[in-house]
């Protein structure tokens, strides 16, 4: 017995061994539907989700409540959004057809082979909105386009093609008019509602109201309590948010003769007044707000010696603006009238549109001023779209071309 027993030591110890092991793969191991696998740490859950498609990812919020809250948790929401904003993005068309007095939104993948001067693309159609009483729509902010009567505003995301409801705002007055902004510290979307005054004897009424609902908090509109007296200087040029501040045209006097740029920054909710840069007379297309190496720019055609302007706000505190102008570019040793600029790319590239469409094939212009290249995009998917509102109609106005549309998961 004495032998067998110290023999039986070095068995006893492997034995011991090897339910150890196997207790540590229990341990590791989990059980869904009876079937066992490994334990991923949600870290590195988190990491795999982030490369995926948004389709896909639509597909795993039906696998289980813990993947459903993964993709749903806001900070997941928030890296999936900077992830994506480092891929290619897509620029956002937005047309007006004045005779069903809709607007029509496309969206279009821009090129990557930037080195050839033509090419081509197709363009997705998403929706579209009525734009009569209510004038205003929010261009594409982080992958949402905000848009509708006051009586209900939508939230709509391309990526997902699915919109959510905002909240019914309390006014009797239709003039109000909507912007759009994101903060990217706290990843957060607020909407600024301006509720306009009654205008008397013909002059601009400023604002009586501003509103602020941030999305996915809030239930209801909050007052802003201070605030600059000032208006929306027309409807020409669409808002636009760079870096958590939105930016505006606006009206300071009901004679509509003061003019400035209003800022609003959407994760302190505070205004600032930006004095406006002196401007030709003469510019052919109204003023075309857009980003320029992370700042706020004023890109707008000059009259009549066919050049480009292009004004950069340096510093805000300072009111200051730096002036670039560029001739129109040439194709085969012909300038390229008809087009005029819209935006700017993040490559630097000015994106040149015609001012309306109408025949095929209907083409955009990429400019390289710095390398003064051009190159042309033929798109389709916009004059062959099918919709009897859309086709009763030869001709329809380029309101907005906005780059910067992203993969989102708000409203997933």
């Amino acid at each position: 017995m004495g032998i067998i027993g110290e023999q039986s030591t070095p068995y006893v110890l492997i034995m011991e061994t090897q339910k150890a092991k196997k207790k540590k793969i229990s341990d590791d191991l989990g059980t869904i539907g009876g079937n066992s696998y490994p334990v991923v740490p949600v870290d590195l859950i988190q990491e795999i989700f982030k490369g995926l498609p948004i389709k896909v990812l639509a597909r795993f919020l039906c696998v289980s409540k813990e993947c459903a809250s993964i993709i749903r948790n806001r900070d997941f929401v928030k890296s999936y959004l900077m992830k994506s904003s480092n891929r290619p993005q897509s620029l956002i068309f937005t047309f007006e057809d004045k005779c069903s007095g809709k607007y029509f939104f496309f969206s279009l993948l821009q090129p990557q082979d930037q080195g050839e001067p033509s090419s081509s693309s197709v363009a997705v159609y998403h929706m579209k909105c009525h734009f009569r009483p209510y004038k205003t729509f929010a261009p594409s902010v982080h992958g949402l386009i905000c848009y509708g009567p006051p009586s209900k505003l939508m939230v709509y995301n391309p990526c997902t093609r699915r919109s959510i409801s905002l909240p019914k705002i309390d006014s009797m007055r239709i003039d109000m008019y909507h912007f759009l902004g994101y903060d990217p510290i706290d990843g957060v979307y607020k909407v600024l509602c301006m509720i306009e005054g009654n205008p008397i004897g013909g002059q601009f009424g400023l604002a009586q109201e501003l509103r602020v609902l941030t999305l996915g908090k809030e239930n209801s509109w909050r007052l802003v309590e201070d605030f600059p007296l000032h208006f929306l200087d027309s409807l020409d040029a669409p808002d636009i948010c760079i870096n958590g501040v939105l930016y505006y045209k606006a009206l300071l006097d009901t004679q509509g003769k003061n003019k400035a740029f209003m800022s609003f920054d959407v994760r302190s909710e505070k205004f600032e007044l930006i004095k406006r840069p002196e401007l030709p007379e003469r510019s052919f297309l109204p003023l075309k707000l857009t980003s320029y190496e992370g700042k706020l720019a004023i890109l707008f055609s000059y009259s009549p010696d066919h050049r480009i302007e292009l004004l950069v706000l340096e510093d805000a505190a300072k009111h200051e603006w730096s002036r670039k102008s560029y001739f129109l570019p040439s194709i085969d040793g012909k300038l390229c009238y008809g087009f005029h600029p819209f935006c700017v790319v993040d490559e630097g590239e000015l994106v040149l549109a015609p001012l309306g469409v109408c025949i095929d094939p209907f083409c955009v212009l990429y400019y390289d001023p710095k390398k003064n290249f051009v190159r042309r995009v033929y798109i389709e998917g916009i004059t062959e779209l099918k919709d009897p509102l859309w086709n009763e109609n030869i001709y329809h106005c380029i309101i907005s071309v906005f780059p910067g549309q992203v993969n989102n998961l708000m409203c997933l």
